[in-house]
């Protein structure tokens, strides 16, 4: 029964997501996408790579590793922390779903038959009473041969949170961030959704992104 209705969930939301998709650009091989309206950078979701909350563990931790030791590239790490509306409140027991480009910029390098590559390299974590997330992964790559920033997809969710996008992680510094791709930021999430990455000792990129809810 709950696999029913977080897949109808999940249906409504892909519904509701692909309505207001801008207008898509060809179909790209592996690591190149289309965009959605609002969110500068992000490839429009489609019925096959869809996953969010709905195809994640039942009960995932507040954090979660999401490559290997031996992936290549820039070992990173991100945290925050997740508000309710009011921006100041930890919200408990919020799903986010993230995913990533490997370091070349592809979402997976298996033979797609002419469809959106499903990601390899994703990840849930469900706040606590603090609210807080973390994610271990890799610093992802551009989309080869397009302009998009450097950036990481997420969407959120919970009770009284059908599960949403927003806006994607970004990267201080990272030359495809112009004023063009700016002004397609749609707000969502609050706070500045590009972070600054600063390596530690052991030569781990962190950063950090808190995140506020939006009334529903």
């Amino acid at each position: 029964m709950r696999d029913a209705i977080l897949a109808e969930l999940n249906r409504r939301q892909f519904i509701k997501h692909a309505a207001v998709a801008a207008v898509a650009l060809p179909l790209l091989p592996l690591g190149c996408a289309a965009s959605n309206k609002g969110e500068a950078g992000v490839r429009a979701a489609t019925a096959q790579d869809w996953a969010g909350a709905a195809d994640g563990p039942l009960n995932p931790s507040w954090n979660t590793t999401i490559t290997s030791a031996t992936e290549p590239g820039e070992p990173m790490l991100i945290g925050g922390t997740v508000f309710g509306p009011d921006g100041k409140t930890p919200a408990r027991g919020i799903t986010i779903y993230v995913y990533h480009t490997d370091a070349e910029g592809y979402y997976s390098r298996e033979p797609q038959n002419g469809q959106p590559p499903r990601p390899r390299l994703r990840g849930w974590m469900r706040t606590g009473e603090d609210g807080r997330y973390e994610f271990r992964t890799i610093k992802p790559g551009g989309y080869p041969g397009r302009t998009d920033p450097v950036h990481i997809h997420v969407t959120l969710s919970g009770k009284d949170y059908p599960e949403y996008w927003i806006d994607s992680y970004w990267f201080e510094g990272d030359p495809r961030i112009n004023d063009s791709y700016r002004s397609k930021l749609s707000g969502r999430g609050g706070f500045n959704p590009i972070i600054t990455l600063r390596r530690d000792g052991q030569g781990v990129l962190r950063g950090e992104r808190n995140i506020r809810l939006e009334h529903v």
